[in-house]
């Protein structure tokens, strides 16, 4: 077998075996977990940048009020539950990424063979390891504004 023969071959369209109501419907869903992934990373990155505004807001607020040292601590105690509600929500996130990835793989493989080669471009494992990537940097963008949050916030912490 020449490379030509492979090139044809690979070439070669297999079309969606399913009826055309059951592929309509298909792309619906694609579509609809396409944009819940989107959503879902929109709202990650969101919860990331606003658990820093939180901290920053209490590290002004700490600052402003020096004397108030119930105040501090209390600011002390709030940055904690913060920066761990919104890791957990960030989990929560992840975890529905890859439900929604899970039933892109399901569906791309009722579609057509160029459908399924042009999901395929990038293997499923770069895909995690971009995806677990990110979500590493936004926790340790979380864990870091919340330590510098909490140095600011002992700083006034009557002693």
């Amino acid at each position: 077998m020449s490379d030509t023969d492979t090139d044809t071959e690979e070439a070669e369209l297999i079309a969606s075996e399913v009826d055309e109501l059951t592929h309509a419907e298909l792309l619906c869903l694609y579509r609809d977990a396409e944009e819940n992934i989107r959503f879902s990373k929109l709202l990650q990155w969101r919860i990331t940048g606003g658990t820093l505004a939180i901290y920053l807001l209490f590290t002004l607020m700490a600052s402003s009020y020096a004397a108030a040292g119930g105040m501090t601590k209390i600011l002390i105690i709030l940055s904690f539950l913060v920066g761990s509600i919104s890791m957990s929500i960030l989990a929560i996130f992840q975890s529905w990424q890859g439900t929604e990835r899970e039933k892109v793989r399901l569906i791309i493989g009722k579609l057509s063979s160029l459908a399924r080669r042009v999901h395929n471009t990038k293997p499923k494992r770069m895909a995690n390891i971009e995806r677990y990537s990110l979500y590493g940097f936004m926790c340790c963008a979380i864990l870091t504004g919340g330590f510098f949050a909490l140095s600011r916030l002992m700083r006034w912490f009557p002693t």
